[in-house]
């Protein structure tokens, strides 16, 4: 389920965050930094098999030189067949859990496994429709690297992120962005080493004893008065705490694609008085909502 209204605006997006929901930080990208305790073991395996250049193992023909003028130039490979299946599940696995709790987004996109060497680049694009939320996990050795460039930039407003070694960036796909030319090194190991892709099919998800009946109902109910004409477009994500009397004990922001404080705020405020069936036990929900 996933509740989705339809403004009349037509608004750049930005992304706001912020320690809580009534203080407000503009920022239009996430960084998680020390985001998955077995990076190591990721990056071991990529290491592993670079490691004797002359020896000829299958496990070194995967990738592909994907390269479209003025577009893309880089080596990548789909992550889920690159790595151990073991190993790679478990990734997935902390990576769909963040995506359910912290956004609201049930699952991910395949992810790419991809490597950037000399001349290798994303030129200024936007990624639509892949999903609300795109994703890109370095396991790429920042601290020492040989190499210049390889950042994620953004283009409006004017940002450089980098891909610090176990960092989740996560930002709003419909922004136009790229990644800066890497410059410095042809060795796979020195170069800039990502898994990227898109986080989708947001719903709410909740732990606790309500049914998905009576979330959708609740929902339903409590958002029905909203007037499309004061919405701004954007994508939100809310974290609720609902009381066994079926009240909304406590709401925040975890995330939020509005251009204005104000907006988010609204919803708040809007989501804090919907009423859900009472229980016996509390429960603790994500919700997210799109605006079109």
């Amino acid at each position: 389920m996933l509740v989705i209204i339809h403004s009349t605006h037509n608004k750049t997006l930005s992304w706001t965050r912020g320690k809580n929901p009534n203080k407000y930080k503009y920022m239009h990208y996430l960084t998680v930094d020390g985001f998955y305790p077995r990076a190591k073991q990721l990056r071991g395996v990529f290491d592993r098999r670079f490691e004797e250049p002359l020896r000829a193992r299958t496990e070194r023909f995967v990738w592909d030189y994907w390269h479209v003028p003025g577009e893309y130039t880089q080596l990548r490979t789909p992550a889920f067949q690159y790595f151990p299946q073991a190993e790679y599940a478990r990734f997935h696995r902390h990576l769909v859990r963040f995506g359910r709790e912290q956004l609201g987004c049930h699952d991910i996109s395949p992810p790419w496994l991809s490597c950037y060497i000399e001349g290798c680049r994303q030129e200024a694009h936007q990624d639509l429709p892949h999903g609300p939320i795109a994703f890109v996990f370095s396991l790429t050795n920042w601290k020492s690297r040989k190499f210049r460039g390889g950042e994620t930039f953004i283009v409006k407003p004017k940002t450089l992120i980098e891909p610090k070694f176990n960092r989740l960036t996560l930002f709003n796909p419909a922004l136009t962005h790229g990644v800066r030319e890497v410059r410095g090194t042809h060795d796979p190991r020195e170069g800039r080493l990502v898994m990227n892709g898109w986080f989708v099919n947001p719903r709410p998800f909740w732990t606790g004893p309500l049914t998905a009946a009576e979330v959708q109902t609740s929902f339903d109910e409590g958002l029905a008065n909203l007037d499309p004409r004061k919405l701004e477009p954007g994508f939100a994500s809310y974290r609720m705490n609902i009381s066994t009397s079926g009240r909304v004990t406590g709401i925040k922001t975890l995330i939020d694609t509005f251009a204005t404080p104000a907006m988010s705020r609204s919803l708040e405020r809007e989501l804090k008085g919907i009423r859900f069936a009472r229980k016996k036990a509390a429960s603790r929900l994500t919700f997210p909502l799109r605006i079109d």
